[in-house]
């Protein structure tokens, strides 16, 4: 059987090297079941960091590992509730971990942009990623294609799996953050699990299988 990949290790290299502003922080980090590649939870103090993420990652090349890792240290490394998915793709794109970003979105069936909240905030998708990489970085990506045997190419379909639930913990308020759309825990909820469904066009969201909200999903998110 393959090895599995001591995932606190490469996170904790991560933000030795990249993130230094997070380095006081306790992070704790682990493969579980969730309703998206990652969860990531963290306080207003950023002194405790929780990343859970999904058991299937587990597949990809560390290179792409690396990517989901660098967007879900970006969430809290950012100022304020760091929520905005864009800004949170730049924040690791300026940290020079675009390259891995870029194999992620391969990974993760992201080929295009991923349009959230109503086309108000998107995932960049392989194809804006690379254009945002300087000559150098633009190279690193294509050894590291090269090196895991990655032929870029746009799904068929398009991937309906959430790429990741942020929870960010003010006061007492834990808001949290599905594609975009906001919800507030209820009091006494604390780092839950948080499960998906999709009936139709709608998207149910529960914390501890109670129901929070609900979403209809934008039509021809995929751009």
């Amino acid at each position: 059987m393959p090895e599995i990949l001591d995932i606190s290790s490469l996170a904790n290299s991560l933000i030795s090297s990249a993130y230094p502003e997070l380095k006081k922080s306790e992070l704790f980090i682990s493969w579980g079941k969730t309703s998206s590649f990652a969860q990531v939870h963290w306080s207003e103090s950023k002194e405790e960091i929780s990343i859970r993420i999904n058991n299937n990652v587990k597949k990809w090349h560390e290179a792409g590992i690396i990517g989901l890792l660098s967007h879900e240290l970006s969430h809290p490394a950012q100022e304020g509730s760091g929520f905005i998915e864009l800004k949170t793709d730049k924040d690791a794109i300026s940290r020079g971990l675009g390259p891995y970003l870029a194999v992620e979105r391969i990974l993760a069936g992201k080929y295009e942009d991923h349009r959230v909240k109503r086309g108000k905030d998107r995932y960049l998708g392989y194809r804006s990623i690379r254009a945002e990489l300087t000559y150098i970085e633009s190279n690193q990506l294509d050894l590291l294609l090269a090196e895991i045997g990655l032929i870029p190419t746009k799904p068929t379909s398009p991937v309906t799996l959430s790429h990741d639930i942020a929870m960010y913990d003010k006061g007492r308020i834990t808001t949290l953050t599905v594609d975009g759309h906001q919800f507030q825990l209820p009091r006494g909820v604390l780092n839950p699990d948080i499960k998906i469904v999709e009936r139709d066009c709608n998207t149910f969201v529960y914390a501890d299988d109670i129901l929070i909200g609900q979403f209809c999903k934008d039509k021809n998110q995929i751009s």
